[in-house]
């Protein structure tokens, strides 16, 4: 099975880091981080193995390169894949469908 190798962009950090202070302030500093660990590790797996199943997203026109997205517990994340690295652009949440 190929892997690939998943990266975050700068604003991606940002914005998971932006997610993460906020649940340290609501639902404190320990479950926060373990959200913040069980998102990363769901998004390396998940993009880690079939990054070319989620679908190109609705506003990819906003891009210079293909972006797809996927869905991962209440956020939406943007990414793109250029040979065997899948780059996660944006973490953007809640999603609310």
């Amino acid at each position: 099975m190929k892997r690939y190798r998943v990266t975050f962009s700068e604003d991606a950090i940002a914005e998971l880091t932006a997610s993460l202070q906020w649940g340290v302030e609501h639902w404190g500093k320990e479950a926060a981080w373990r959200w913040y660990h069980d998102v990363r590790s769901q998004t390396r797996q998940l993009l880690g193995t079939f990054p070319l199943s989620q679908p190109i997203a609705p506003d990819a026109n906003e891009y210079e390169v293909e972006v797809r997205h996927m869905i991962v517990g209440r956020y939406r994340l943007l990414f793109n894949v250029q040979d065997e690295t899948v780059t996660v652009l944006h973490f953007r949440g809640p999603y609310t469908g």
